[in-house]
């Protein structure tokens, strides 16, 4: 690094990826010091000596190579941009990469990899880690850690899978805050399903080698969705969920805080470890219910060891969620709550047609359909979060979400 300026390079032929790498450094210059010297907005095969030339010139600590029109030849470029001079730092972006391709990009000094489509804030947090690592003080954007919401039914066939799936993406689109979806029940967890996702790594995987991950390395384990959430999944193969601890669980649950602002968590339907442990780090725990003697009967055999651990954390903490509800259920709200001495949070509204529709083509119902189901959980996200769904402006996305959100739902349920 020469003086107080980190010299870049943009090498892209995408006209938006470099008119948003331009706005966010330009804005962050007085604080990181980052300048864009050049950019090249040619295919790897059309750059030639003169191109080159200028690079030398340069001499960037600093380059956003972006490999969407061609990953092989972009990271032969990237070996050769690093082997000119070793404390050379290149930021990755594009498509997905399958595993080997990832290795092969650290193993060519990519010590980062952003996959598209990016936003601002991923632009900001790859450029503050950075800066840090060129010795710059940056001043922490994230003020508080995440919040953890842990859904959790001691019965199978309940839907809180479906509950907690549908809560991550309804409550990214509301607050367009960054939203981690981790799957839990590591031997049988079905949120990749339910997205239409099929991941390259589990949250296994990341046990394995979190004693080497930093934030720049997270993202290689975490697969986005369409809808902007994140995952963490389970792994496919149940002989893979090796014996995970619940200390390792508290670690890496404590360790993704510092990166999100919400993190929603759908736990197996026993008292594992892994559940006990982030029972032990939600702010709240969602206890999904249908109205049925099997469920209630499990829920008032674990309900003890819940308000034990709740103990500590406050009324609020442990929230009863009656899902597939009906006013004609013979069992009543009133007769549930007797019975369990626990008030009734949230009702869902019973819609197995929508439901299953999204959930084989791998499409979350709070996407596209207008459900009661859908619409009761667009409410329950707007009472976790406080964003009332109007107060989106502007058209475009944002006007989108707002016509998404246009609908309130039910409010929360009054027994009578």
């Amino acid at each position: 690094m020469n003086g107080t300026e980190i010299k870049s390079a943009v090498i892209s032929t995408d006209a938006d990826l470099r008119d948003l790498l331009r706005q966010v450094i330009e804005g962050e210059a007085e604080t990181t010091g980052l300048r864009i010297g050049l950019e090249i907005p040619v295919p790897f095969t059309e750059i030639d000596d003169a191109r080159l030339e200028q690079l030398r010139q340069l001499d960037p600590e600093l380059i956003f190579l972006d490999l969407d029109d061609d990953p092989v030849m972009g990271l032969k470029f990237a070996q050769f941009l690093g082997e000119g001079a070793p404390g050379r730092r290149i930021i990755g972006v594009g498509p997905v990469l399958e595993p080997a391709q990832l290795l092969q990009a650290m193993q060519a000094g990519v010590s980062e990899y952003l996959q598209k489509p990016l936003s601002e804030a991923d632009i900001q947090e790859a450029i503050d880690r950075l800066s840090r690592k060129f010795g710059r003080k940056v001043e922490d954007r994230r003020t508080e850690p995440a919040k953890l919401l842990a859904f959790f039914s001691p019965k199978g066939g309940t839907g809180s899978t479906c509950v907690a799936t549908n809560v991550a993406v309804a409550l990214h689109l509301a607050t367009r805050k960054k939203v981690l979806l981790v799957d839990l029940d590591l031997e049988l967890g079905e949120t990749a399903l339910l997205l239409g996702v099929e991941p390259r790594f589990s949250f296994v995987d990341l046990v394995r080698n979190f004693h080497r991950v930093d934030a720049g390395l997270l993202a290689s384990y975490i697969e986005r969705h369409e809808s902007g959430v994140e995952l963490l999944s389970a792994p496919f193969h149940p002989a893979k969920a090796e014996t995970v601890t619940g200390d390792q669980i508290r670690q890496i649950l404590n360790f993704l805080k510092q990166h999100y602002d919400y993190i929603i968590v759908d736990t197996s339907k026993s008292f594992s470890p892994p559940t006990l442990a982030t029972f032990e780090q939600a702010d709240q725990v969602y206890l999904i219910t249908n109205v049925d003697l099997p469920s209630l009967r499990n829920i008032t055999r674990c309900l003890p060891l819940l308000e034990r651990m709740g103990a500590v954390k406050g009324d609020e903490w442990l929230r009863l969620v009656v899902n597939r509800y009906q006013a004609s259920d013979p069992i009543t709200l009133k007769e549930i709550e007797k019975t369990l001495g626990l008030g009734v949070y949230w009702t869902l509204g019973n819609d197995f047609e929508s439901v299953m529709n999204s959930i084989n083509a791998g499409r979350p119902v709070v996407l596209a359909d207008r459900s009661t189901f859908a619409r009761d959980l667009k409410s329950l996200v707007t009472n976790i979060t406080g964003v009332e769904p109007d107060q989106s402006n502007g058209d475009g996305l944002m006007g989108g979400i707002r016509r998404i959100f246009g609908s309130k739902g039910s409010k929360r349920s009054q027994t009578t």
